[in-house]
Order: structure tokens, then C-alpha cells, then sequence
């Protein structure tokens, strides 16, 4: 019995010879060379956060989804300041050149995109090396998103934008093109760059760039939360209830945007409220 084990053990462990060997240590070689080389197992945080040696420097361990987050916040509070400056109702009219109404309106739109989706995008695309898609730009639950737009917009629109549109200090500050409010071709044309030009460059920014750019790293209620700051802060200077109204709409379009993997739900909710103000106070005028 002993030998028998014996030579169990000497067939399993001393067959091998020299070029088994070889053929072994050049496959183990080779997956460690694949590993190095296979670009889907870098660092799913780009060249940008590679890079990013700030928290390092000052001691602080940071997860890549940390660092991406960190990032992305202060990305959003520099450009949340300066296009609040740049484009705010008391900067604007200040901007000597123009001298139309219409044409401070539309710099405030093209800025708008500028700061808010054209920038971020490159970020997103070069910086972090992601899709779009992975921020929000997507279709997304549609069943979901247009059976809640479809709802909560009529209700929002009877409940509360046509009484605020009987409010003072609303009806100073909307439309925002006063212009727009001549005729019916001036407003269309209006609403369509509101829409184009800020709407979608506004919820790119908030409810794609920062909600999901923070997710991972913070989780779901914790982004809504975080992102709901910066875009309720910037309403500093509006009317008082459309600047209280600004936290319970970032809360509801952030859950919206998280519940649908996408921001064009929020983003046809946020348009409509904002068209259905500025169409309810040009019809009372």
C-alpha cells in the first residue's frame, strides 16, 4: 500500500518535465502580459483622474469613484458661479454691447449650453473617457418617465404655475424676453431656444454631469440631495417661491432621473413647467 501511494504521488507531481515547465511559466507570462495590455482592465477613471494626485498629495486615500466625484462637484460649483455671474437677471442687462432684450436672452442661452453641457460633455467624452449614455443621455425607462411626465405635469401646471403666474414679482421676471410676449412667432421662438439652449443644457448639467457623475460613489438618495444644492442656491435672486419651489423640484427631477437611468424625463418636466409659466403669464397680460 505504502509503495502503491508512493507511486500515485510521483506520477501526479514528477511527470512534469522540463518543457512542461517552460510551456507553463511562458502562459502564466503571457495572461500577465494580456492583463497589462487589455485596455478594459484599466482604470475606469481615464487619463483626468489618473492623474488627479491632488488628494494623494495631501494625504487623503481616495477610491477612483471618489476621486471622479470630488471632480465632478467641483466642477459643478465653479460653473454653477460662473454662469449664475455671467448670466444672472443682474448681470445681463448691465452688459453694455447689447442693447436688445432679445440679445442679452440669447447670450444667456448659448452661455448656458456652453457651461452646462458643451464643456462637461468634453469632459465626460476626453477626461473621463465614458459615454454620455452613462450620464443620463439615453431613452431610459420610457414607459416609466412619460407615464410620470404626463401626470405630475398637468397636476404641477393647475396647482400652482397658473396661481404663480398672478404673482408680481413672477410675472417681472418671465418670460424672460419680454419681446417674447409681442406675438405668437416671437414666443415659439422663444420657447424653442429656452428649450434647446437651456433646458437641455440646465438638466445635461445637474441631473446628468453631477447627479450621475456622484452616484457610485455616494449612492442614489445622497446624490439627489447633493445636486439639489447647487441648483436651489442659483434661484438666490428669483422670485422667493420659485426659490423655495427649486428644492422641491431638484429632489423630484433627481429621483426621476435616477428611477429612469435617463435625463430626458426630467428634462421634458422642467421644460413644460417653465413653458406653461411663461405661456400662462403672456396669455394674462
Amino acid at each position: 500500500m505504502g509503495r502503491h501511494f508512493l507511486r500515485r504521488l510521483d506520477g501526479q507531481h514528477c511527470a512534469r518535465t522540463p518543457g512542461d515547465r517552460l510551456r507553463t511559466d511562458s502562459r502564466g507570462t503571457g495572461a500577465r502580459r494580456n492583463h497589462r495590455m487589455d485596455p478594459s482592465r484599466e482604470s475606469d477613471g481615464g487619463d483626468v483622474m489618473n492623474e488627479l494626485a491632488l488628494p494623494a498629495l495631501l494625504g487623503i486615500r481616495m477610491k477612483s469613484e471618489e476621486r471622479r466625484a470630488a471632480l465632478v462637484l467641483l466642477v459643478g460649483v465653479v460653473f454653477t458661479t460662473l454662469h449664475r455671474q455671467a448670466c444672472g437677471v443682474d448681470v445681463l442687462p448691465a452688459v453694455g454691447m447689447l442693447n436688445s432684450e432679445t440679445a442679452r436672452t440669447w447670450l444667456y442661452f448659448v452661455l448656458s449650453l456652453a457651461l452646462f453641457a458643451v464643456i462637461p460633455a468634453v469632459i465626460v467624452k476626453r477626461g473621463f473617457r465614458k459615454s454620455l449614455s452613462d450620464y443620463g443621455v439615453r431613452l431610459g425607462d420610457w414607459k416609466f418617465g412619460l407615464i410620470t411626465v404626463s401626470v405630475l405635469l398637468p397636476v404641477i401646471s393647475v396647482a400652482m404655475l397658473l396661481p404663480a403666474a398672478q404673482m408680481e414679482d413672477m410675472r417681472a421676471a418671465y418670460p424672460v424676453d419680454k419681446t417674447a410676449m409681442l406675438s405668437a412667432p416671437m414666443f415659439l421662438q422663444y420657447a424653442v431656444g429656452r428649450v434647446l439652449l437651456f433646458y437641455v443644457a440646465w438638466e445635461f448639467f445637474f441631473r446628468g454631469f453631477l447627479l450621475f457623475g456622484i452616484r457610485d460613489a455616494v449612492g442614489d438618495a445622497m446624490a439627489i440631495a447633493i445636486t439639489t444644492l447647487p441648483s436651489a442656491l442659483w434661484h438666490i435672486g428669483y422670485p422667493v417661491g420659485e426659490l423655495y419651489s427649486s428644492i422641491a423640484a431638484g429632489l423630484l427631477f433627481g429621483w426621476l432621473a435616477v428611477r429612469t437611468r435617463s435625463i430626458l424625463w426630467p428634462l421634458l418636466l422642467h421644460a413644460g413647467i417653465g413653458l406653461v409659466t411663461d405661456l400662462s403669464i403672456t396669455l394674462s397680460v
